[in-house]
C-alpha cells in the first residue's frame, strides 16, 4: 500500500503516504498530510502526492507558516523584481489582509477552503475601519497576490501545487467606460483654461497618456517643431511622499 486516507473529524482527513524504508534502521517512513473538506478532497490530495512521488518531485511538509513565507516572498522576490509602487501595494495587501487572515496556517497545510472562507469574510466585513466589506475588485486583487506568491512557492519547491488554483475568487463587475463627447471636451477645456493646469489637461485629453506619464514629461521629450513628444519614463508617489521614476509599461 503506497498511501491511504484516514478520517480524523468532521471535514478533517489525514492523507498518509509511504516513503520507503530508512536505509539505516530499515523502518518504514511515512508522511502525514492534514486535509480539510470532503472525502474527495482527501482522495485528490493522495493522488497528487503519489504522482509527485513517482516523478521524484515530492516535497515533505515544513513548519514554515503562511505569514513567514509571504513576508519572505514580498521582501525578497517582489522587492527586487517589481517596481517600488507594485512592491508597496503587494506589501500592504499581505501585511494588512492576508497575514491576519491566513498567516497562522502552516504553508503546506493551506487548503482551498481556507482561502475561500477568507474571501467570503473579506466581502462581508473586510474593511479595516469596520464599516462593512471590501469590493469584489479589491478581493480579486488579494487573490492575484496570493496566487502569485503560491505559484512562486511551487516553482522553488516549497509546495506541491498552487492551492489558489482551486479557489473561485469574486469577479469584478465590468463597468462600461463613457468617453467625453466633442462638446463636453470643449466645455471642459474652456473651464480648464483659467487654471495653471490647462496645458496638462489639454495634453491628457488629446493623447490619452496616463497620469504618471504626463507628470514625468520633460522639455527634452518634446519637439514643438514636429509637434511630437516621447514617453520615456513615468513618475509615481509612494506612501510618505517619495517620488520614484521608472520606464513605461510598454515601448
Amino acid at each position: 500500500m503506497r498511501g491511504h486516507i484516514r478520517k480524523r473529524g468532521k471535514e478533517s482527513w489525514a492523507v498518509v503516504v509511504e516513503l520507503g524504508r530508512d536505509p539505516q534502521t530499515g523502518k518504514r517512513k511515512q508522511q502525514w498530510h492534514a486535509v480539510r473538506g470532503v472525502k474527495k478532497d482527501a482522495e485528490r490530495q493522495l493522488s497528487e502526492l503519489l504522482h509527485f512521488i513517482d516523478k521524484g518531485s515530492y516535497v515533505r511538509p515544513t513548519k514554515i507558516s503562511v505569514a513567514h513565507y509571504l513576508q519572505q516572498w514580498v521582501d525578497g522576490y517582489v522587492k527586487t523584481n517589481t517596481s517600488p509602487r507594485t512592491y508597496e501595494r503587494y506589501e500592504e495587501i499581505i501585511r494588512t489582509h492576508l497575514i491576519p487572515a491566513l498567516g497562522s496556517i502552516p504553508l503546506t497545510a493551506l487548503q482551498p477552503q481556507h482561502i475561500q472562507t477568507y474571501y467570503s469574510k473579506a466581502l462581508e466585513s473586510g474593511r479595516r475601519d469596520g464599516k462593512g466589506g471590501l469590493s469584489k475588485r479589491t478581493v480579486y486583487h488579494h487573490h492575484r497576490v496570493l496566487y502569485e506568491a503560491l505559484k512562486h512557492a511551487v516553482k522553488e519547491g516549497s509546495l506541491l501545487w498552487n492551492v489558489a488554483e482551486a479557489v473561485n475568487p469574486p469577479r469584478p463587475e465590468h463597468k462600461e467606460m463613457r468617453a467625453l463627447s466633442p462638446e463636453e471636451a470643449n466645455r471642459f477645456l474652456e473651464a480648464a483654461r483659467k487654471t495653471p493646469y490647462y496645458v496638462l489637461f489639454y495634453t491628457a485629453l488629446y493623447t490619452g497618456l496616463r497620469r504618471s506619464e504626463l507628470l514625468a514629461l520633460r522639455w527634452q521629450n518634446v519637439d514643438l517643431d514636429l509637434a511630437s513628444l516621447s514617453v520615456v519614463e513615468t513618475v509615481h508617489q509612494l506612501h510618505g511622499g517619495k517620488l520614484v521614476t521608472k520606464q513605461p509599461k510598454s515601448k
